[in-house]
């Protein structure tokens, strides 16, 4: 079972609420003009937690029960075309195909989190165009829908390893991967990155706490002349994550901010 929650606030809070939630384990969002609807499991839902999140938005809610099996009428309901840099176009499998891009993708998210509509997956899917992702070899940590991973492959990767701590979104990863004709990538279950092998690329759109926890590992794992692009924390954070890759050799080489939100490529120093 998950919960629902929809919550009736202005556009320019709205990046600040999900970011809160998104801290505390809520897993999809949905935006609207002047509303908000987010999901949790219901497992993984502390209601003492939640309304000491969300105190500082005083911000009113509804909160309701989503079967598992009516995961996909909820977003297919707002669930709309999107079309990123006139290159990529993201779409999900009810949709009609789209021309005149070079890369289209289709995804069906069920219950996992990437579908190029939040501002932190547009941003990681506009770094990866300024890469080059020909015969490269990539980590996809926290891969949710597989969005990125399948981007990765369509843009000439050699090999993608995406990981997921979570069930669905690897279940959700691999179908998504069929829809897309992705040979060149696989889906594991995990929450650790592979100490036994180098990467090009390390994909991290997750939180700023497992970001910064993942950092030394992020640096270990990474190929000479690498390259870790990230995001999933708000630009307020730029500090606090910029010191910890620091410290863990990596330098700052890019980043682009979408209202609260940032997202930020490194290499490491030699």
């Amino acid at each position: 079972m998950w919960l629902s929650f929809s919550f009736k606030l202005s556009a320019e809070q709205q990046d600040l609420l999900i970011a809160l939630l998104d801290s505390i384990g809520f897993e999809g969002f949905e935006q609207k003009e002047d509303e908000v609807i987010a999901f949790i499991p219901e497992t993984e839902f502390s209601e003492a937690v939640f309304l000491e999140t969300i105190q500082p938005l005083s911000v009113s809610f509804e909160k309701r029960e989503v079967a598992e099996e009516n995961w996909n009428e909820e977003w297919e309901k707002n669930f709309q075309p999107i079309i990123i840099e006139n290159k990529i176009a993201v779409r999900a499998s009810f949709h009609d195909p789209i021309k005149n891009v070079e890369h289209e993708i289709i995804i069906d998210p069920k219950m996992s989190f990437g579908t190029g509509h939040h501002a932190t997956t547009e941003m990681m899917m506009r770094l990866m165009l300024e890469e080059d992702f020909s015969g490269k070899t990539v980590l996809d940590f926290g891969c949710g829908t597989g969005i990125l991973s399948i981007l990765a492959s369509m843009l000439g990767a050699a090999s993608v390893l995406a990981i997921d701590n979570d069930h669905w979104a690897v279940e959700n990863c691999r179908e998504n991967f069929g829809l897309n004709g992705i040979e060149k990538a696989e889906v594991i279950l995990g929450d650790s990155v592979p100490a036994d092998k180098k990467f090009d690329f390390i994909l991290a759109n997750i939180t700023r706490e497992v970001i910064i926890q993942h950092l030394k590992s992020f640096s270990d794992s990474l190929a000479k002349d690498g390259h870790l692009l990230t995001s999933g924390f708000l630009e307020c954070d730029q500090r606090t994550v910029l010191l910890a890759a620091s410290a863990c050799r990596f330098i700052l080489t890019g980043k682009l901010i979408s209202g609260e939100w940032m997202s930020a490529s490194f290499e490491l120093s030699h």
